[in-house]
């Protein structure tokens, strides 16, 4: 008998959806290279049927993803494409952003950055930043703050 107490959510009620969601991604998502997009109709909520464009990757094993307006623009600036037959062949990362909202709710959902192979540069340190200052710059105030309320 399995101990349903010791579950994730995920595991517990598992969805069978044949697109991309949150958890097959997790926060720090995953690098995809964009293959190509489709139209087909999805099932919306309230049981009508909806044209909608699906994002599809190279990678085999990752399931296509639903584009939505915000997300069409994010790849738009991750890739550089101006149309999307120049996103072909570009990577990207798609990840879970728990900050997206939807109905006036914080439910989470995918999102699509630029996918870097450079490093971040490292910020200075504070004490480095001061070093490097000019000299030029007076270290006192051209303000009298004798009369300062604080």
């Amino acid at each position: 008998m399995t101990d349903l107490n010791s579950m994730s959510f995920e595991d517990l009620v598992p969805t069978n959806s044949k697109y991309l969601k949150q958890s097959d991604v997790g926060e720090g998502g995953v690098i995809l290279t964009v293959r190509g997009f489709k139209q087909e109709s999805l099932e919306a909520d309230d049981g009508s049927k909806e044209d909608k464009i699906v994002l599809y990757f190279m990678e085999p094993d990752f399931k296509p993803m639903v584009l939505n307006k915000t997300n069409a623009q994010l790849l738009a600036l991750a890739t550089g494409a101006k149309q999307a037959g120049d996103a072909r062949g570009k990577t990207i990362i798609v990840y879970a952003d728990p900050s997206v909202g939807f109905g006036g709710k914080m439910t989470g959902g995918l999102r699509i950055r630029k996918h870097t192979t450079v490093a971040p540069t490292q910020p200075r340190s504070a004490t480095q930043a001061l070093v490097d200052m000019p000299n030029d710059i007076p270290t006192s105030s051209p303000f009298d703050d004798t009369d300062a309320p604080f």
